[in-house]
């Protein structure tokens, strides 16, 4: 690259905002028991968390989506507003706030976690409707399926021309985003979920994955394999990328730092492949801290590290 930061275009996060309790034990957690750990709370939900990873990478972003009328909400709206995020589309509903409860063994893998998201589930249609100025705005949507299948799909409708990018969340959340898929331009899922959309089985060929799904109308699908390279396809170009060598402290957030990586080369007009090389280099930032976020992302960070293909 020239050095030049390239003037990235406004983009809109539509899903889930709650609140991240991330616990790192001691010792291998087993069940029955309790174990000693370090814990704390943040920012969650993964609509949010690329709208946060946006922000850091210099996308104008805003962000939609409930918080409950409780703590939680104000000092999550208290604290995603000073992340510079447009906040006039998240509504204050009379429900608890969402929470994610992540437990993480010493190796940084993920022993167990439990979510609520019923919040988010309850947005109506509305949420399409009554867009924030900054949302209409946007020529960037990304969207998620912890929304319910009827928010999506009035998501989409509304989503018009501008570029619509989504996230398949969880093999049983997957299939909400099943009507969409000729409208999508971009999808994110990793093998189990690809599956599960494509009717194959997990342990088929990320190829054969990627080709069902593109057959099912998506302009562009990218399909994640943990530590091993991830698999994209777009119009008649696919390949396979590796995530570069990363110390692994948790894994929370690492595929939204992705997500959020890769769109923000988007919204600078970068190819698709040259964009997940963004994403993986984010995602591997993440990785090495803790949380979804990590605090020294930015778009110079990105551009100061070598690519994936230059290191092959």
């Amino acid at each position: 690259m020239n050095g030049t930061v390239q003037t990235a275009a406004p983009a809109a996060c539509f899903g889930a905002i709650h609140l991240d309790l991330i616990a790192h034990a001691k010792a291998p957690i087993h069940r029955e028991t309790s174990t000693p750990s370090t814990m704390r709370g943040m920012p969650g939900g993964v609509a949010t968390n690329v709208a946060r990873g946006l922000a850091k990478l210099g996308v104008p972003v805003a962000l939609s989506g409930a918080l409950g009328d409780d703590g939680d909400g104000a000092a999550l709206r208290s604290f995603l507003g000073r992340e510079q995020l447009n906040l006039h589309g998240v509504r204050t509903l009379a429900m608890p706030t969402g929470r994610y409860v992540a437990l993480h063994d010493p190796d940084g893998s993920l022993a167990a976690a439990v979510v609520d998201t019923e919040i988010t589930e309850s947005l109506d249609t509305s949420l399409a409707r009554d867009l924030s100025p900054a949302a209409r705005a946007a020529g960037l949507w990304f969207i998620e399926a912890n929304l319910s299948q009827t928010v999506l799909e009035a998501l989409a409708q509304a989503s018009g021309s501008r570029l619509l990018a989504a996230d398949a969340v969880s093999n049983a959340k997957a299939a909400r985003l099943r009507p969409i898929l000729p409208r999508l331009d971009i999808l994110f899922v990793n093998r189990g979920e690809a599956a599960h959309l494509a009717g194959l089985s997990s342990d088929a060929p990320q190829e054969e994955l990627g080709a069902a799904l593109r057959a099912l109308g998506l302009g562009a699908v990218v399909i994640t394999a943990g530590a091993k390279p991830l698999f994209w396809s777009k119009g008649e170009a696919h390949g396979f990328l590796p995530p570069p060598p990363a110390m692994v402290h948790d894994v929370t957030g690492a595929g939204d730092a992705l997500m959020a990586g890769t769109l923000a080369g988007i919204a600078r007009n970068l190819p698709l492949s040259e964009s997940l090389e963004k994403g993986l280099a984010a995602a591997a930032m993440t990785l090495a801290v803790s949380g979804a976020v990590a605090a020294g992302l930015s778009w110079e960070a990105l551009e100061a590290l070598p690519s994936a293909s230059a290191s092959r």
